[in-house]
């Protein structure tokens, strides 16, 4: 399982780790990352350390309470602000790699905690059958639920379509100069963020449904936190709908002969 705050880090390393043979979960904050793992109980953990503490505890500190959890392994990635001694309850087997990390270094990680036969055994081959270079698909599960242009297939059916399926994870929204996350649980958009202009909640939702081009990409996985957006994903798309179309008047009043 992957616990990280930035979906950046939560793509590379669980492309990474999901081209080896394991299967990855992700969750983007304490509360979903405990939720995950208490059900799933993941062969290892790489998680963030720099993430906010559950009444007191980190959030390794609840799960490891727990016996059927204790002994899961951890490794701890490390910003520059983070120091080795805010690691509590660390255990013998768990490591600790610093941001940034190469892929390279993750491997070697995962590899010293779980042993090479551990992606050779999902993939039926023993270990000297198989060459390092080989990325086995098999016990894959890609990193990517949903991915798609925005030109092909407009996200306002992508987050319909979300919402009909109840589905939870972070909706990566690019384009050449602007990038957007949307938060979804069961379906429901509970927070949204724009980095140009800098927009966040209902406002950030509403910037994102007005692209024209682009990509999405869904990375399925539990969300916690607060709901900062209450509103309903249908009248979001209908709001967005009624701006797009009051935008595209006004620019028909300014110039009425242009074309859009």
């Amino acid at each position: 399982m992957v616990v990280d705050d930035d979906p950046w880090i939560q793509r590379i390393v669980a492309r990474t780790l999901g081209q080896r043979g394991h299967q990855v979960t992700l969750a983007a904050d304490p509360t979903g990352a405990f939720a995950v793992a208490a059900k799933t109980r993941p062969d290892l953990i790489v998680t963030a350390v720099a993430l906010p503490a559950v009444g007191g505890w980190s959030w390794w500190e609840r799960l490891r309470a727990l016996p059927a959890c204790a002994e899961i392994p951890i490794v701890f990635l490390l910003s520059d602000l983070d120091a080795s001694s805010e690691i509590r309850s660390a255990a013998p087997r768990d490591q600790q790699l610093k941001k940034p990390f190469r892929m390279e270094d993750l491997d070697r990680v995962v590899v010293s905690i779980l042993g090479s036969e551990v992606v050779n055994t999902l993939i039926g081959l023993p270990a000297a059958e198989l060459a390092p270079e080989v990325k086995p698909s098999a016990g894959h599960r890609p990193l990517s639920a949903l991915r798609g242009q925005i030109d092909e297939i407009g996200l306002s059916s992508v987050l319909g379509m979300l919402e009909m399926e109840r589905k939870s994870g972070i909706l990566l929204v690019e384009r050449d100069d602007a990038s957007a996350r949307l938060f979804l649980r069961k379906g429901h958009v509970i927070r949204a963020d724009c980095d140009r202009p800098h927009l966040t909640g209902a406002a950030a939702v509403y910037e994102t449904l007005s692209w024209r081009g682009g990509t999405f990409d869904l990375l399925i996985g539990e969300i916690g936190g607060i709901d900062e957006i209450q509103t309903a994903t249908t009248f979001l798309l209908l709001e967005a709908a009624r701006r797009l179309d009051e935008r595209n008047e006004q620019r028909r009043v300014v110039n009425p002969e242009s074309k859009i």
